[in-house]
């Protein structure tokens, strides 16, 4: 379907896009990006191998980069509210994604609209004016070099080929794409098409359910921390790596907070805060597979006891029983294990500890940062909150042996 911006630009008897135009259009940009964000962070959830729910955190990361870095432009121009200013016939193809009958058909359509994504950002590019569209222009080329590698690595990661994402027996991505096309695009802009195709199943997402697994993955406990620190060094790495592979239980957490913040009014820096929160999650866990593996130790448990603690939380409760309550309790831990690393001359091990204990660092500030924001217009203050965590905790423990009890 031929793309109508360059058609509005040639329109104005100059090429180029005025403010109006183009806080229209990065609007729905940044909408659609962030409804991919919404999406991966359920898929994180639900896709059941643990190299998928890695290379998802790194999709959703990038897609929060993007609406982060849109957002930013729209703020530097006079425009609208993005929510009040989105037709309902993108919102409805936006709120879609997610809720995909399978993973297949998830990264199916998760394909199309970066296929879509692509071909509007090449429009606005092809359509603007050197001078006056500069900023637009060098944001956009960062943006569109972005989403082709993600084209690409979806290619090769074998999830789906992005190129056959909307050919006949690819029921969601074509039931997807005709509802970007009744959208008239995500630019909004181009002929509507009236042939909205029927939705494959019923399935709605919901996100609450537990966190799935292959049949790699078995449920199992790793030990205190204490009962590694006398082991030899090899042994010891793969105990504590263990451990880091399990930062999927907190990537869960994040994820779920990510999830419930799709509606919510934040400032745009909260977004990109959560958003790297779960990336670091989800890096950690791929540090424990690197080393695991490295060690001839293929991971093969988890422990989502944290996150099946937490998961019916209310949303405030969850980030700061996450932020402030498990990352303050495990830090400690986290300069110990750094300088042994770093004793034992195991330079690699040493890399890892050192980022997750920087990183872990920056999710208490940004726990604290966050928590007193929704705090502003309430009568409770943080350590409220955290009373009532401890309540929670506490009702919830009463019913779980010894041993599984949640930390605080």
């Amino acid at each position: 379907m031929a793309n109508a911006i360059p058609v509005y630009a040639d329109n104005q008897a100059a090429k180029g896009f005025g403010i109006g135009k183009t806080v229209e259009l990065f609007r729905r940009f940044a909408y659609v990006e962030q409804s991919c964000v919404r999406a991966l962070a359920g898929w994180f959830l639900r896709v059941p191998a643990w190299e998928a729910k890695i290379k998802l955190g790194y999709y959703l990361y990038a897609h929060a980069e993007r609406a982060h870095e849109l957002t930013g432009r729209l703020e530097e121009m006079r425009g609208g509210h993005r929510d009040a200013n989105i037709e309902p016939a993108l919102d409805r193809a936006g709120e879609e994604i997610v809720h995909a009958p399978d993973e297949r058909g998830f990264m199916s359509g998760l394909a199309v609209v970066l296929r879509r994504q692509a071909d509007v950002y090449r429009a606005y590019l092809a359509a603007a004016n050197p001078a006056a569209n500069a900023t637009e222009i060098r944001l956009l080329h960062r943006l569109l070099a972005d989403v082709e590698r993600e084209i690409a690595d979806i290619a090769a990661f074998g999830s789906v080929n992005p190129a056959s994402a909307e050919e006949p027996g690819n029921a969601w991505g074509l039931y997807l794409g005709s509802l970007f096309d009744a959208a008239g695009g995500i630019a909004c802009s181009e002929s509507r098409s009236g042939a909205l195709l029927p939705r494959p199943g019923n399935e709605r997402f919901d996100w609450t359910v537990p966190m799935t697994f292959d049949e790699r993955i078995r449920g199992d406990e790793f030990g205190s921390y204490e009962s590694k620190l006398a082991l030899p060094l090899r042994e010891r790495c793969i105990g504590e790596f263990e451990v880091y592979f399990n930062e999927l239980y907190a990537a869960a957490i994040a994820a779920s907070v990510i999830a419930d913040s799709w509606r919510i009014s934040a400032p745009r820096q909260y977004f990109m805060d959560i958003a790297h929160h779960f990336w670091d999650e989800v890096r950690h866990s791929e540090f424990g597979a690197i080393r695991l593996l490295e060690h001839g130790v293929v991971p093969d448990k988890a422990n989502m006891m944290l996150f099946e603690q937490s998961r019916n939380m209310p949303l405030l409760h969850r980030y700061c029983y996450l932020t402030l309550g498990l990352e303050i309790f495990f830090m400690p831990r986290k300069s110990v294990r750094t300088r042994y690393y770093e004793e034992q001359g195991d330079v690699l091990s040493t890399l890892f500890a050192d980022v997750d204990w920087s990183d872990e660092m920056n999710h208490v500030r940004y726990g604290k940062k966050w928590v007193d924001h929704f705090l502003q217009d309430d009568h409770r203050t943080v350590e409220d909150v955290q009373a009532e965590i401890s309540q929670y905790l506490e009702n919830l423990n009463k019913h779980l042996p010894e041993g599984k009890k949640a930390p605080w």
